[in-house]
């Protein structure tokens, strides 16, 4: 345990979280998934997500649907106008956060660097194009001076 001492507190929740949740260790072990991108989702979404049901036990899942129940039987009779609101609008934050945690999985990063070093050729041929185009065009003064021989008329 002295090794761990020295550990960022958010890393150290997450083992915790991942102890809570076995099926995590399954996946990671299964090369479903990388442990790596459950921190990230996990970071992103928060402990408490719906997202992390699957990943408990059979018996965690069970108290978490009875908790969940009997908080919405609490909620709906307390303040029913403004919970519900509220409620809603952070789960449709969750949900944008985990649409966006999806498309950032089907991100591919190769994919990206390719279309960028493309584009950076396009601007390169351009900016030479321009200057091309910019250089002052004294070469048509210049034939008449930089002669060598000079023919007169007689």
């Amino acid at each position: 345990m002295a090794q761990h001492e020295g550990m960022h507190p958010s890393v150290e929740q997450f083992k915790h979280f991942v102890k809570e949740h076995p099926k995590i260790s399954m996946e990671i072990r299964s090369n479903q998934k990388s442990l790596q991108q459950f921190y990230e989702e996990w970071s992103v979404l928060g402990a408490d997500h719906e997202q992390w049901i699957p990943y408990k036990t059979m018996d965690q899942q069970a108290e978490t649907f009875q908790q969940s129940s009997q908080e919405m039987n609490q909620q709906s009779t307390a303040q029913p106008n403004s919970d519900s609101t509220q409620q809603s609008e952070q789960q449709n934050a969750t949900d944008t956060l985990g649409q966006l945690m999806n498309m950032m999985r089907r991100f591919n990063v190769q994919d990206l660097q390719n279309h960028l070093a493309q584009f950076s050729s396009v601007l390169s041929n351009v900016q030479n194009v321009m200057q091309t185009f910019q250089q002052p065009t004294n070469s048509q003064s210049r034939p008449t001076q930089d002669q060598p021989f000079s023919f007169r008329r007689d």
